[in-house]
C-alpha cells in the first residue's frame, strides 16, 4: 500500500511489484493515471451550395441538407443552366407588346391622351383619335 500512485494498483510479476494503471486509465502509475477520454470526431459539415450547382445569375439555397436553385429576383428560366430576363430588345416579344423593364408588356397605358385609343404596332404604340375628336 502507497507504492503505487492515484488510479493505479500493484501487480506482482515474477515476483516484483510493479504498479499499473486501473483500466481505462492511462499515466504514470507511480504518481497519477487519468482517465482515459475518447473524443468523437466532429460530424463534417457539408455544404450542398459549395460548390455551388446553380447556373448562371442564379443563387443557390440549403433546403433539408439539399441545394435549391433559384433565379435572381426578375429573372426567369433554368435556375441549374442560366436564368435571364424576359426580354432585353422588343423582338423578343410578342409584336403587341414591347419590352420594357426587361419585361414583355402592353406599351400602350398612359400614352394616349383623352378621346384617344391606343394600338400596338410591331411593338410601337399608336394613338388614334376617337370618331369625332
Amino acid at each position: 500500500p502507497g507504492l503505487c500512485g492515484v488510479n493505479a494498483y500493484c501487480r506482482v510479476r515474477n515476483h516484483i511489484p510493479i504498479c499499473v494503471c486501473n483500466k481505462g486509465y492511462s499515466g504514470d502509475p507511480f504518481s497519477q493515471c487519468q482517465r482515459v477520454t475518447t473524443q468523437r470526431p466532429a460530424p463534417e459539415i457539408i455544404d450542398p451550395c459549395n460548390p455551388s450547382p446553380c447556373g448562371i445569375n442564379a443563387e443557390c439555397r440549403e433546403r433539408n441538407n439539399a441545394a435549391a436553385c433559384v433565379c435572381l429576383p426578375g429573372l426567369q428560366g433554368d435556375p441549374y443552366t442560366e436564368c435571364k430576363p424576359e426580354c432585353t430588345i422588343n423582338q423578343e416579344c410578342s409584336s403587341n407588346l414591347a419590352c420594357i423593364a426587361n419585361k414583355c408588356k402592353d406599351p400602350c397605358p398612359g400614352v394616349c391622351g383623352t378621346h384617344a385609343t391606343c394600338t400596338v404596332r410591331n411593338h410601337n404604340p399608336s394613338c388614334t383619335c376617337d370618331p369625332g375628336y
